[in-house]
Protein backbone atom coordinates (compact mmCIF):
# COMPACT_ATOMS: atom_id res chain seq x y z
CA UNK A 1 0.00 0.00 0.00
CA UNK A 2 1.03 3.65 -0.53
CA UNK A 3 2.30 4.91 2.96
CA UNK A 4 1.27 8.27 2.17
CA UNK A 5 -1.95 7.64 1.33
CA UNK A 6 -3.05 4.95 4.18
CA UNK A 7 -1.23 8.04 6.39
CA UNK A 8 -3.48 10.32 5.03
CA UNK A 9 -6.43 8.04 5.44
CA UNK A 10 -5.55 7.62 9.12
CA UNK A 11 -4.93 11.16 10.18
CA UNK A 12 -8.13 12.03 8.07
CA UNK A 13 -10.36 9.49 10.42
CA UNK A 14 -8.94 10.76 13.07
CA UNK A 15 -9.60 14.30 12.31
CA UNK A 16 -13.50 13.28 11.25
CA UNK A 17 -13.59 11.66 14.76
CA UNK A 18 -12.35 14.30 17.63
CA UNK A 19 -12.85 17.75 15.76
CA UNK A 20 -14.56 19.66 18.12
CA UNK A 21 -18.09 22.11 17.43
CA UNK A 22 -17.59 25.40 15.25
CA UNK A 23 -19.14 27.72 18.00
CA UNK A 24 -20.31 30.01 15.91
CA UNK A 25 -22.58 27.65 14.38
CA UNK A 26 -25.80 28.24 15.08
CA UNK A 27 -27.32 25.13 13.99
CA UNK A 28 -27.52 23.29 17.07
CA UNK A 29 -29.37 19.96 14.95
CA UNK A 30 -26.04 19.47 12.88
CA UNK A 31 -23.28 18.04 14.34
CA UNK A 32 -20.50 18.21 12.97
CA UNK A 33 -18.72 15.29 14.55
CA UNK A 34 -21.49 13.03 12.90
CA UNK A 35 -21.50 14.13 9.10
CA UNK A 36 -24.07 12.57 7.38
CA UNK A 37 -22.29 11.78 4.70
CA UNK A 38 -18.47 11.26 4.51
CA UNK A 39 -15.78 12.39 2.39
CA UNK A 40 -15.57 10.04 -1.46
CA UNK A 41 -12.04 10.22 -0.43
CA UNK A 42 -12.57 8.51 2.90
CA UNK A 43 -15.02 6.12 1.54
CA UNK A 44 -13.02 4.93 -1.27
CA UNK A 45 -9.86 4.48 0.79
CA UNK A 46 -11.82 2.69 3.59
CA UNK A 47 -13.07 0.34 0.70
CA UNK A 48 -10.01 -0.61 -0.66
CA UNK A 49 -8.45 -1.62 2.57
CA UNK A 50 -11.06 -3.55 4.41
CA UNK A 51 -12.11 -5.20 1.68
CA UNK A 52 -8.61 -6.73 0.45
CA UNK A 53 -7.48 -6.96 4.20
CA UNK A 54 -10.64 -9.76 4.26
CA UNK A 55 -9.94 -11.22 1.10
CA UNK A 56 -6.20 -11.14 1.44
CA UNK A 57 -6.22 -12.80 4.55
CA UNK A 58 -8.54 -15.45 6.26
CA UNK A 59 -10.27 -15.92 3.13
CA UNK A 60 -6.42 -16.34 1.06
CA UNK A 61 -5.43 -18.65 3.75
CA UNK A 62 -8.40 -20.84 3.42
CA UNK A 63 -8.42 -21.11 -0.54
CA UNK A 64 -4.91 -22.10 -0.64
CA UNK A 65 -5.66 -24.99 1.61
CA UNK A 66 -8.52 -26.50 -0.29
CA UNK A 67 -5.69 -26.07 -3.39
CA UNK A 68 -2.72 -27.73 -0.63
CA UNK A 69 -0.08 -25.14 -0.46
CA UNK A 70 -1.35 -24.34 2.85
CA UNK A 71 -3.55 -26.38 5.60
CA UNK A 72 -5.51 -23.68 6.62
CA UNK A 73 -9.10 -25.82 6.40
CA UNK A 74 -7.67 -28.51 4.49
CA UNK A 75 -10.41 -31.01 5.89
CA UNK A 76 -13.15 -29.21 4.84
CA UNK A 77 -15.46 -29.43 7.96
CA UNK A 78 -17.55 -26.80 8.00
CA UNK A 79 -20.27 -25.76 9.47
CA UNK A 80 -22.83 -22.17 9.83
CA UNK A 81 -20.40 -20.44 12.12
CA UNK A 82 -17.54 -20.81 9.94
CA UNK A 83 -17.50 -17.70 8.15
CA UNK A 84 -20.01 -16.04 10.09
CA UNK A 85 -17.95 -12.58 11.02
CA UNK A 86 -16.34 -12.73 7.56
CA UNK A 87 -19.83 -12.50 6.38
CA UNK A 88 -21.29 -9.62 8.62
CA UNK A 89 -18.00 -7.46 8.21
CA UNK A 90 -18.10 -7.79 4.42
CA UNK A 91 -21.63 -6.30 4.37
CA UNK A 92 -21.55 -4.14 6.94
CA UNK A 93 -18.11 -2.02 5.92
CA UNK A 94 -16.39 -2.53 2.81
CA UNK A 95 -19.36 -3.82 1.03
CA UNK A 96 -21.46 -1.08 2.36
CA UNK A 97 -19.20 1.71 2.14
CA UNK A 98 -19.12 0.69 -1.44
CA UNK A 99 -22.33 1.39 -2.10
CA UNK A 100 -22.45 4.57 -0.67
CA UNK A 101 -19.52 5.31 -2.96
CA UNK A 102 -21.32 4.65 -6.15
CA UNK A 103 -24.59 6.38 -4.76
CA UNK A 104 -22.98 9.55 -4.03
CA UNK A 105 -20.68 9.74 -7.01
CA UNK A 106 -23.71 8.88 -9.23
CA UNK A 107 -25.46 11.94 -8.61
CA UNK A 108 -26.10 14.11 -12.21
CA UNK A 109 -26.58 17.83 -11.22
CA UNK A 110 -26.21 18.74 -14.92
CA UNK A 111 -29.15 16.40 -16.19
CA UNK A 112 -26.84 15.27 -19.35
CA UNK A 113 -26.94 11.69 -17.95
CA UNK A 114 -23.46 11.55 -17.17
CA UNK A 115 -22.14 11.03 -13.61
CA UNK A 116 -21.09 14.36 -12.12
CA UNK A 117 -18.02 12.23 -10.88
CA UNK A 118 -17.17 9.69 -13.12
CA UNK A 119 -13.84 8.67 -12.23
CA UNK A 120 -14.44 7.68 -8.30
CA UNK A 121 -17.76 6.31 -9.59
CA UNK A 122 -15.37 3.99 -12.59
CA UNK A 123 -13.35 2.93 -9.36
CA UNK A 124 -16.11 1.73 -7.60
CA UNK A 125 -17.98 -0.21 -10.35
CA UNK A 126 -14.41 -2.14 -10.56
CA UNK A 127 -13.99 -2.69 -6.48
CA UNK A 128 -18.01 -3.98 -6.52
CA UNK A 129 -17.13 -6.14 -9.63
CA UNK A 130 -14.21 -7.69 -8.34
CA UNK A 131 -15.70 -7.37 -4.42
CA UNK A 132 -19.11 -9.23 -5.52
CA UNK A 133 -17.14 -11.94 -7.99
CA UNK A 134 -15.55 -13.49 -5.16
CA UNK A 135 -18.65 -13.11 -3.18
CA UNK A 136 -20.02 -15.26 -5.27
CA UNK A 137 -17.31 -17.59 -5.71
CA UNK A 138 -17.04 -18.12 -2.07
CA UNK A 139 -20.94 -18.47 -1.66
CA UNK A 140 -22.65 -18.95 -4.89
CA UNK A 141 -26.34 -16.95 -4.64
CA UNK A 142 -26.46 -13.92 -2.14
CA UNK A 143 -27.83 -10.94 -1.29
CA UNK A 144 -27.20 -8.15 -4.02
CA UNK A 145 -28.85 -5.44 -5.38
CA UNK A 146 -31.66 -5.28 -2.49
CA UNK A 147 -28.49 -5.91 0.01
CA UNK A 148 -28.34 -2.17 1.45
CA UNK A 149 -31.88 -1.47 1.63
CA UNK A 150 -32.20 -1.36 5.29
CA UNK A 151 -32.25 2.67 5.62
CA UNK A 152 -34.76 2.82 2.04
CA UNK A 153 -38.09 3.45 1.56
CA UNK A 154 -39.70 0.61 1.92
CA UNK A 155 -37.09 -0.44 4.24
CA UNK A 156 -35.75 -4.11 2.99
CA UNK A 157 -34.49 -5.94 5.73
CA UNK A 158 -34.86 -9.74 4.09
CA UNK A 159 -33.38 -9.69 1.09
CA UNK A 160 -33.36 -11.53 -1.56
CA UNK A 161 -30.10 -13.98 -2.69
CA UNK A 162 -29.86 -13.84 -6.17
CA UNK A 163 -28.82 -15.73 -9.09
CA UNK A 164 -24.65 -16.28 -9.05
CA UNK A 165 -24.99 -16.29 -12.32
CA UNK A 166 -26.86 -12.92 -12.35
CA UNK A 167 -24.80 -11.37 -10.33
CA UNK A 168 -22.01 -12.57 -12.25
CA UNK A 169 -23.82 -11.37 -15.44
CA UNK A 170 -23.98 -7.75 -13.91
CA UNK A 171 -20.27 -7.40 -12.61
CA UNK A 172 -19.38 -7.87 -15.83
CA UNK A 173 -21.59 -5.18 -16.88
CA UNK A 174 -20.17 -3.08 -14.45
CA UNK A 175 -16.96 -3.37 -15.73
CA UNK A 176 -18.14 -1.92 -18.99
CA UNK A 177 -19.77 1.06 -17.11
CA UNK A 178 -16.87 1.63 -15.10
CA UNK A 179 -14.72 1.96 -19.04
CA UNK A 180 -17.58 4.44 -20.19
CA UNK A 181 -17.21 6.82 -16.75
CA UNK A 182 -13.14 6.20 -17.12
CA UNK A 183 -13.89 7.50 -21.34
CA UNK A 184 -15.23 10.77 -19.44
CA UNK A 185 -13.56 14.05 -18.14
CA UNK A 186 -13.46 14.60 -14.33
CA UNK A 187 -13.23 17.92 -12.79
CA UNK A 188 -12.47 16.00 -9.48
CA UNK A 189 -9.27 14.77 -9.12
CA UNK A 190 -9.27 10.97 -7.54
CA UNK A 191 -7.82 11.02 -3.89
CA UNK A 192 -7.79 8.46 -1.28
CA UNK A 193 -6.76 5.66 -4.09
CA UNK A 194 -4.57 3.50 -2.52
CA UNK A 195 -4.18 0.99 -5.99
CA UNK A 196 -3.22 3.73 -8.88
CA UNK A 197 -3.03 7.02 -6.71
CA UNK A 198 -6.19 8.11 -8.71
CA UNK A 199 -4.16 7.32 -12.22
CA UNK A 200 -7.48 6.45 -14.64
CA UNK A 201 -5.15 4.88 -17.41
CA UNK A 202 -4.29 1.75 -14.99
CA UNK A 203 -7.70 1.99 -13.60
CA UNK A 204 -8.83 0.96 -16.92
CA UNK A 205 -6.68 -1.52 -17.58
CA UNK A 206 -7.39 -3.54 -14.39
CA UNK A 207 -11.38 -3.43 -15.60
CA UNK A 208 -10.03 -5.17 -18.82
CA UNK A 209 -7.96 -7.41 -17.14
CA UNK A 210 -11.04 -8.41 -14.24
CA UNK A 211 -13.07 -8.92 -17.32
CA UNK A 212 -10.77 -10.83 -19.17
CA UNK A 213 -10.70 -13.09 -15.71
CA UNK A 214 -14.45 -13.23 -14.96
CA UNK A 215 -14.60 -14.38 -18.64
CA UNK A 216 -12.23 -17.18 -18.29
CA UNK A 217 -14.33 -18.39 -15.30
CA UNK A 218 -17.62 -18.46 -17.11
CA UNK A 219 -15.89 -19.78 -20.40
CA UNK A 220 -18.08 -23.19 -19.67
CA UNK A 221 -21.43 -21.78 -19.28
CA UNK A 222 -21.12 -18.72 -21.89
CA UNK A 223 -21.87 -20.28 -25.58
CA UNK A 224 -20.15 -16.54 -26.93
CA UNK A 225 -17.02 -17.15 -24.64
CA UNK A 226 -14.64 -17.57 -27.50
CA UNK A 227 -16.04 -13.91 -29.58
CA UNK A 228 -16.39 -12.27 -25.82
CA UNK A 229 -13.18 -13.27 -25.07
CA UNK A 230 -11.39 -12.60 -28.47
CA UNK A 231 -12.75 -9.00 -27.68
CA UNK A 232 -11.18 -8.04 -24.87
CA UNK A 233 -7.89 -9.45 -25.98
CA UNK A 234 -8.05 -7.14 -29.01
CA UNK A 235 -8.83 -4.58 -27.14
CA UNK A 236 -5.61 -4.28 -26.54
CA UNK A 237 -6.37 -2.41 -23.25
CA UNK A 238 -4.82 -5.61 -20.74
CA UNK A 239 -1.77 -4.95 -17.88
CA UNK A 240 0.95 -5.84 -19.69
CA UNK A 241 3.64 -3.80 -17.41
CA UNK A 242 4.96 -4.67 -13.94
CA UNK A 243 3.85 -0.86 -12.97
CA UNK A 244 0.08 -1.59 -14.41
CA UNK A 245 -0.28 -4.50 -11.63
CA UNK A 246 -3.50 -4.79 -10.01
CA UNK A 247 -2.63 -5.67 -6.56
CA UNK A 248 -2.65 -4.10 -3.23
CA UNK A 249 0.43 -2.96 -1.23
CA UNK A 250 0.09 -3.38 2.19
CA UNK A 251 1.81 -1.43 5.13
CA UNK A 252 5.23 -1.30 7.47
CA UNK A 253 2.56 0.19 10.27
CA UNK A 254 2.19 -2.07 13.20
CA UNK A 255 0.26 0.12 14.97
CA UNK A 256 -2.51 0.45 13.73
CA UNK A 257 -1.13 -3.13 12.05
CA UNK A 258 -1.82 -2.57 8.42
CA UNK A 259 0.94 -4.96 7.46
CA UNK A 260 -0.13 -7.75 4.86
CA UNK A 261 -2.65 -10.19 7.08
CA UNK A 262 -0.18 -13.26 6.55
CA UNK A 263 2.51 -11.63 8.39
CA UNK A 264 1.08 -10.35 11.15
CA UNK A 265 -0.33 -13.86 11.31
CA UNK A 266 2.74 -15.53 11.64
CA UNK A 267 5.68 -12.61 13.03
CA UNK A 268 3.83 -10.50 15.79
CA UNK A 269 2.93 -12.68 18.52
CA UNK A 270 4.57 -14.29 21.01
CA UNK A 271 4.72 -17.18 19.09
CA UNK A 272 4.96 -17.90 15.38
CA UNK A 273 1.10 -18.18 14.84
CA UNK A 274 0.84 -18.63 10.65
CA UNK A 275 -0.61 -22.19 9.71
CA UNK A 276 1.66 -24.72 8.67
CA UNK A 277 2.54 -25.10 5.30
CA UNK A 278 2.18 -28.06 2.70
CA UNK A 279 4.53 -30.41 2.60
CA UNK A 280 3.89 -31.20 -1.20
CA UNK A 281 4.45 -27.32 -2.57
CA UNK A 282 7.42 -27.17 -0.33
CA UNK A 283 9.00 -30.40 -1.48
CA UNK A 284 8.15 -29.73 -5.12
CA UNK A 285 9.63 -26.57 -4.75
CA UNK A 286 12.45 -27.93 -3.77
CA UNK A 287 12.79 -30.55 -5.90
CA UNK A 288 12.12 -28.30 -8.94
CA UNK A 289 15.17 -26.21 -8.33
CA UNK A 290 12.97 -23.43 -7.94
CA UNK A 291 14.77 -20.10 -7.28
CA UNK A 292 12.07 -18.71 -6.03
CA UNK A 293 12.11 -21.18 -2.88
CA UNK A 294 14.00 -18.84 0.05
CA UNK A 295 11.79 -16.03 -1.80
CA UNK A 296 8.43 -18.08 -0.81
CA UNK A 297 9.53 -19.53 2.73
CA UNK A 298 11.59 -19.28 5.85
CA UNK A 299 13.22 -22.22 7.31
CA UNK A 300 13.21 -21.55 11.45
CA UNK A 301 15.37 -24.35 12.55
CA UNK A 302 17.97 -27.17 11.63
CA UNK A 303 17.53 -28.88 14.37
CA UNK A 304 16.93 -32.48 13.47
CA UNK A 305 13.97 -34.18 16.16
CA UNK A 306 14.35 -37.84 17.25
CA UNK A 307 11.73 -39.95 15.98
CA UNK A 308 12.95 -42.31 18.63
CA UNK A 309 12.52 -39.71 21.85
CA UNK A 310 9.03 -39.59 23.45
CA UNK A 311 9.63 -36.00 24.12
CA UNK A 312 10.42 -35.21 19.98
CA UNK A 313 8.35 -38.02 18.58
CA UNK A 314 4.99 -36.08 19.34
CA UNK A 315 6.40 -32.73 17.22
CA UNK A 316 7.42 -34.26 14.23
CA UNK A 317 4.88 -34.05 11.35
CA UNK A 318 2.82 -37.06 10.85
CA UNK A 319 3.98 -38.68 13.42
CA UNK A 320 1.02 -40.38 14.82
CA UNK A 321 -0.41 -41.56 11.15
CA UNK A 322 0.49 -44.37 8.99
CA UNK A 323 -0.51 -43.38 5.98
CA UNK A 324 1.23 -39.80 4.78
CA UNK A 325 3.23 -39.15 1.91
CA UNK A 326 5.92 -36.66 2.78
CA UNK A 327 6.14 -36.96 6.85
CA UNK A 328 9.43 -35.94 8.22
CA UNK A 329 11.29 -34.55 5.62
CA UNK A 330 14.43 -35.94 7.02
CA UNK A 331 13.60 -39.45 7.44
CA UNK A 332 11.19 -39.84 4.57
CA UNK A 333 12.61 -41.80 2.10
CA UNK A 334 10.37 -40.60 -0.34
CA UNK A 335 11.19 -37.19 0.44
CA UNK A 336 15.65 -37.57 0.32
CA UNK A 337 15.25 -40.07 -2.52
CA UNK A 338 13.48 -36.65 -4.51
CA UNK A 339 15.62 -34.28 -3.21
CA UNK A 340 19.01 -36.40 -2.74
CA UNK A 341 19.06 -39.99 -4.52
CA UNK A 342 19.70 -41.00 -0.86
CA UNK A 343 18.28 -43.10 1.86
CA UNK A 344 18.03 -41.07 4.73
CA UNK A 345 20.72 -42.82 6.48
CA UNK A 346 23.09 -41.91 4.07
CA UNK A 347 22.48 -38.18 3.97
CA UNK A 348 25.22 -35.68 5.23
CA UNK A 349 24.57 -33.91 8.36
CA UNK A 350 24.50 -30.76 6.38
CA UNK A 351 21.71 -31.93 4.24
CA UNK A 352 19.55 -33.71 6.97
CA UNK A 353 19.69 -30.06 8.69
CA UNK A 354 18.33 -28.20 5.66
CA UNK A 355 15.68 -30.49 5.09
CA UNK A 356 14.52 -30.31 9.01
CA UNK A 357 13.98 -26.57 7.96
CA UNK A 358 11.09 -27.35 5.91
CA UNK A 359 8.79 -28.02 8.63
CA UNK A 360 5.02 -28.36 7.67
CA UNK A 361 2.08 -31.13 7.15
CA UNK A 362 0.89 -33.45 5.09
CA UNK A 363 -2.68 -32.14 3.87
CA UNK A 364 -5.33 -32.80 5.96
CA UNK A 365 -3.19 -34.86 8.48
CA UNK A 366 -5.55 -34.82 11.44
CA UNK A 367 -2.53 -35.28 14.32
CA UNK A 368 -2.88 -33.28 17.15
CA UNK A 369 -0.95 -29.83 17.28
CA UNK A 370 1.84 -29.73 19.40
CA UNK A 371 4.05 -26.90 20.33
CA UNK A 372 6.18 -26.46 17.29
CA UNK A 373 5.78 -22.96 16.50
CA UNK A 374 9.42 -22.25 16.55
CA UNK A 375 9.86 -25.33 14.39
CA UNK A 376 7.22 -24.37 11.33
CA UNK A 377 8.20 -22.96 8.26
CA UNK A 378 7.56 -19.82 7.81
CA UNK A 379 5.70 -17.23 5.20
CA UNK A 380 8.81 -15.82 3.21
CA UNK A 381 9.40 -12.01 1.97
CA UNK A 382 7.32 -12.85 -0.66
CA UNK A 383 4.42 -12.11 -0.86
CA UNK A 384 3.57 -11.58 2.74
CA UNK A 385 6.66 -9.02 3.27
CA UNK A 386 8.48 -11.44 5.66
CA UNK A 387 12.04 -12.92 5.97
CA UNK A 388 14.40 -14.11 2.96
CA UNK A 389 15.54 -18.14 3.66
CA UNK A 390 19.25 -17.19 3.55
CA UNK A 391 19.35 -19.17 6.95
CA UNK A 392 17.58 -21.24 9.29
CA UNK A 393 17.04 -19.24 12.40
CA UNK A 394 15.32 -18.41 15.69
CA UNK A 395 13.62 -15.40 16.99
CA UNK A 396 12.19 -14.67 13.52
CA UNK A 397 9.06 -13.00 15.37
CA UNK A 398 8.77 -9.05 14.85
CA UNK A 399 10.97 -9.24 12.04
CA UNK A 400 10.53 -8.82 8.22
CA UNK A 401 8.62 -5.75 7.24
CA UNK A 402 5.00 -6.88 6.95
CA UNK A 403 4.38 -4.67 3.55
CA UNK A 404 4.19 -7.30 1.58
CA UNK A 405 1.56 -7.85 -1.45
CA UNK A 406 -1.86 -9.18 -2.61
CA UNK A 407 -1.45 -9.71 -6.49
CA UNK A 408 -4.91 -9.61 -7.68
CA UNK A 409 -4.64 -9.21 -11.77
CA UNK A 410 -1.05 -9.22 -12.81
CA UNK A 411 0.84 -9.45 -15.99
CA UNK A 412 1.49 -13.04 -15.41
CA UNK A 413 -2.01 -13.96 -14.23
CA UNK A 414 -3.12 -12.54 -17.74
CA UNK A 415 -1.01 -14.25 -19.37
CA UNK A 416 -1.91 -17.84 -18.18
CA UNK A 417 -5.52 -16.69 -18.58
CA UNK A 418 -5.15 -15.82 -22.06
CA UNK A 419 -3.02 -19.48 -22.76
CA UNK A 420 -5.70 -21.22 -20.99
CA UNK A 421 -8.31 -19.45 -23.66
CA UNK A 422 -5.77 -20.38 -26.72
CA UNK A 423 -5.58 -23.81 -25.56
CA UNK A 424 -9.18 -24.40 -24.79
CA UNK A 425 -11.15 -22.17 -27.41
CA UNK A 426 -8.84 -21.16 -29.72
CA UNK A 427 -8.23 -17.66 -29.09
CA UNK A 428 -5.32 -15.73 -30.66
CA UNK A 429 -3.23 -13.41 -29.20
CA UNK A 430 -1.70 -10.77 -31.67
CA UNK A 431 2.30 -11.91 -31.80
CA UNK A 432 2.19 -15.09 -28.97
CA UNK A 433 2.20 -17.84 -28.80
CA UNK A 434 0.90 -20.63 -26.05
CA UNK A 435 5.28 -20.82 -25.11
CA UNK A 436 5.50 -17.27 -25.30
CA UNK A 437 2.58 -16.62 -23.16
CA UNK A 438 4.08 -19.24 -20.56
CA UNK A 439 7.53 -17.93 -20.85
CA UNK A 440 6.74 -14.37 -20.41
CA UNK A 441 4.05 -15.43 -17.38
CA UNK A 442 7.05 -17.07 -15.69
CA UNK A 443 10.56 -14.12 -16.09
CA UNK A 444 7.30 -11.38 -15.17
CA UNK A 445 6.27 -13.25 -11.87
CA UNK A 446 10.30 -13.89 -10.93
CA UNK A 447 10.87 -10.33 -12.04
CA UNK A 448 8.72 -8.97 -9.34
CA UNK A 449 9.64 -11.66 -7.06
CA UNK A 450 13.00 -10.99 -7.02
CA UNK A 451 12.86 -6.69 -6.59
CA UNK A 452 10.38 -7.87 -3.34
CA UNK A 453 12.98 -9.68 -1.53
CA UNK A 454 16.08 -7.55 -2.24
CA UNK A 455 13.96 -4.00 -1.75
CA UNK A 456 12.50 -5.80 1.87
CA UNK A 457 15.31 -7.88 3.17
CA UNK A 458 19.33 -7.04 3.30
CA UNK A 459 19.78 -10.86 3.29
CA UNK A 460 18.09 -11.09 -0.19
CA UNK A 461 20.12 -12.97 -2.27
CA UNK A 462 18.78 -12.29 -6.00
CA UNK A 463 18.30 -14.80 -8.73
CA UNK A 464 20.40 -15.32 -10.55
CA UNK A 465 19.96 -14.89 -14.67
CA UNK A 466 21.49 -18.46 -14.84
CA UNK A 467 18.82 -19.67 -12.51
CA UNK A 468 16.02 -18.48 -13.94
CA UNK A 469 16.81 -19.45 -17.06
CA UNK A 470 17.88 -23.01 -16.59
CA UNK A 471 14.11 -22.98 -14.95
CA UNK A 472 12.10 -21.33 -17.50
CA UNK A 473 13.58 -23.30 -20.43
CA UNK A 474 13.21 -26.90 -18.38
CA UNK A 475 9.64 -25.80 -17.34
CA UNK A 476 8.96 -25.18 -21.14
CA UNK A 477 10.67 -28.64 -22.43
CA UNK A 478 8.37 -30.11 -19.63
CA UNK A 479 5.31 -27.85 -21.24
CA UNK A 480 6.46 -28.55 -25.08
CA UNK A 481 6.33 -32.78 -24.26
CA UNK A 482 3.21 -32.82 -22.41
CA UNK A 483 0.04 -34.79 -23.65
CA UNK A 484 -1.93 -32.39 -21.54
CA UNK A 485 -0.44 -28.79 -21.62
CA UNK A 486 -3.31 -27.04 -19.94
CA UNK A 487 -2.28 -29.36 -16.83
CA UNK A 488 1.48 -28.67 -16.92
CA UNK A 489 0.93 -24.82 -17.70
CA UNK A 490 -1.48 -24.57 -14.59
CA UNK A 491 0.65 -26.70 -12.37
CA UNK A 492 2.92 -23.63 -13.28
CA UNK A 493 0.63 -21.51 -12.25
CA UNK A 494 -0.12 -23.64 -8.97
CA UNK A 495 3.37 -22.10 -8.15
CA UNK A 496 3.55 -18.47 -9.70
CA UNK A 497 0.40 -17.67 -8.05
CA UNK A 498 1.56 -18.21 -4.84
CA UNK A 499 -0.34 -15.30 -2.28
CA UNK A 500 -3.61 -15.59 -3.97
CA UNK A 501 -5.03 -18.35 -2.78
CA UNK A 502 -8.62 -17.52 -3.98
CA UNK A 503 -7.20 -17.41 -7.80
CA UNK A 504 -6.20 -20.71 -7.51
CA UNK A 505 -9.14 -22.12 -5.89
CA UNK A 506 -11.35 -20.77 -8.63
CA UNK A 507 -8.89 -22.49 -10.76
CA UNK A 508 -9.39 -26.09 -9.65
CA UNK A 509 -12.83 -25.74 -9.53
CA UNK A 510 -13.16 -24.88 -13.20
CA UNK A 511 -10.85 -27.11 -14.52
CA UNK A 512 -9.60 -29.82 -11.91
CA UNK A 513 -5.79 -28.46 -12.43
CA UNK A 514 -3.49 -28.92 -10.87
CA UNK A 515 -4.86 -32.89 -11.15
CA UNK A 516 -1.65 -34.01 -8.56
CA UNK A 517 -2.06 -33.10 -5.38
CA UNK A 518 -2.06 -35.39 -2.55
CA UNK A 519 -5.52 -36.41 -1.19
CA UNK A 520 -6.25 -35.49 2.25
CA UNK A 521 -5.78 -38.16 5.20
CA UNK A 522 -9.03 -37.42 6.38
CA UNK A 523 -12.43 -36.07 4.88
CA UNK A 524 -15.00 -34.76 7.47
CA UNK A 525 -16.38 -33.05 4.82
CA UNK A 526 -15.78 -33.56 1.33
CA UNK A 527 -14.05 -30.93 -1.27
CA UNK A 528 -15.95 -27.25 -0.18
CA UNK A 529 -17.67 -26.61 -4.21
CA UNK A 530 -18.35 -23.10 -2.03
CA UNK A 531 -18.81 -22.43 1.69
CA UNK A 532 -21.75 -22.41 4.01
CA UNK A 533 -24.03 -19.73 4.67
CA UNK A 534 -24.19 -17.26 7.99
CA UNK A 535 -25.55 -18.43 11.29
CA UNK A 536 -26.76 -15.20 11.75
CA UNK A 537 -28.61 -15.18 8.17
CA UNK A 538 -29.65 -17.79 8.87
CA UNK A 539 -31.39 -16.83 12.25
CA UNK A 540 -32.60 -13.47 10.85
CA UNK A 541 -33.24 -13.79 7.14
CA UNK A 542 -36.13 -16.31 6.30
CA UNK A 543 -34.67 -16.15 2.14
CA UNK A 544 -31.25 -17.84 3.22
CA UNK A 545 -30.85 -21.30 1.38
CA UNK A 546 -30.61 -24.40 2.94
CA UNK A 547 -28.01 -26.12 1.01
CA UNK A 548 -24.85 -28.17 1.42
CA UNK A 549 -21.31 -26.91 0.98
CA UNK A 550 -19.35 -30.08 -0.43
CA UNK A 551 -21.92 -32.13 -2.62
CA UNK A 552 -22.26 -31.92 -6.47
CA UNK A 553 -25.72 -29.35 -5.52
CA UNK A 554 -23.51 -26.88 -3.83
CA UNK A 555 -21.61 -26.25 -7.04
CA UNK A 556 -21.71 -22.71 -8.30
CA UNK A 557 -22.96 -21.90 -11.77
CA UNK A 558 -19.99 -22.01 -13.22
CA UNK A 559 -18.70 -25.24 -12.34
CA UNK A 560 -18.93 -27.87 -14.47
CA UNK A 561 -16.27 -30.10 -13.23
CA UNK A 562 -18.09 -30.40 -9.55
CA UNK A 563 -14.94 -32.16 -8.05
CA UNK A 564 -15.60 -34.50 -5.15
CA UNK A 565 -12.68 -36.68 -3.33
CA UNK A 566 -13.79 -40.60 -3.21
CA UNK A 567 -14.31 -41.15 0.03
Amino acid sequence: MKHKGLNIFLAATFLLSVTSCDLFDLDINTDPNNPSQAAPELLLTSAQVNGIFTFAGGMNNNAAGFVGQTTSADNFFFNNQSYNGTWNYLYTTPLKDLDELIVATSVDLNGDGKADNPHYLGISQVLKSYYFSIMVDFWGDVPYSEAFKGNATPQIKTPVYEDDAAIYADCIKLLDAALANFALPSAVTVRGDLFYTGNITRWKKAATSLKLKLLIQTRLVNPNAKADIQAVINSGNLITAAADNFRFEFSKSINPDFRHPWHSAGYSGADYGFDYLGHQFMLELITNNDPRLPFYVKRQTKVILNPIDPSQKQTIPCSQRSDCTYGYFPTSKFVTQKVYGKDPSALTTAETEYLAGFFGRDRSDPSGIPNDTGFRTAVGVYPAGGLYDDAPEGAILNRGTGNGIFPIATTWMVKFWQLEAMLTLGVTVSGETDVTLLTKAMNEQFTVVNAMGVANDPGTVAITTAAQTAYVSGWVTKYNTSTNKLATALKQAWFTNWGNGLELYNTFRRTGYPNDLQLPLQLPGNFALRVPYAQDELNLNPNTPVKPYDKPEAALFWDQLKFQFVK
